[in-house]
């Protein structure tokens, strides 16, 4: 997918773009549009610099959905299951095995939860802002001569 964005802000290499809803969006959705929102904000890598207040292009690849799809669900899965077989092989009451699989669970979604903050802010969800369209300068001097954008 490529798309115009506005930037809303930048922190670092990571700019919040906000995207406007066109008809093309509703086979994507890889920018995840409630119901009855026309915009959406959302990370991407900032690769051209841009600024506040610049509109950009950017690119967004569908491949990592299964991988996150994948992270999301299998990794509290599987580490409730060592909790249940943790429990089964070590302790014969069933709260016990109950308590090491809740465990687990919550271990396991701690643990994605965790890799989000730190993947998020080195990647940006698989978004790039490839290119500046207009500048945050050309607007404002575009605004001032009256012509609008």
């Amino acid at each position: 997918m490529t798309e115009r964005a506005l930037v809303v802000k930048t922190s670092g290499k990571i700019a919040v773009l906000q995207i406007e809803k066109k008809p093309e969006c509703e086979g994507c959705k890889i920018c995840a549009f409630k119901n009855g929102k026309s915009r959406v904000k959302v990370k991407a890598l900032n690769t051209c610099g841009a600024k506040a207040g610049d509109t950009v292009v950017v690119k967004a690849e569908k491949d990592n959905r299964a991988l996150a799809s994948f992270i999301v669900y299998i990794v509290p899965v599987l580490l409730a299951g060592v909790g249940v077989l943790v429990g089964a092989l070590c302790f014969e009451k069933e709260v016990w095995i109950a308590l090491l699989c809740i465990a687990g669970l919550v271990l396991g979604f701690a643990a994605v939860f965790i890799a989000d903050k730190i993947f998020s802010g080195s990647r940006g969800f698989g978004m790039e802002a490839v290119e500046i369209c207009d500048t945050n300068a050309e607007n404002k001097e575009e605004k001032k001569n009256g012509q609008n954008v």
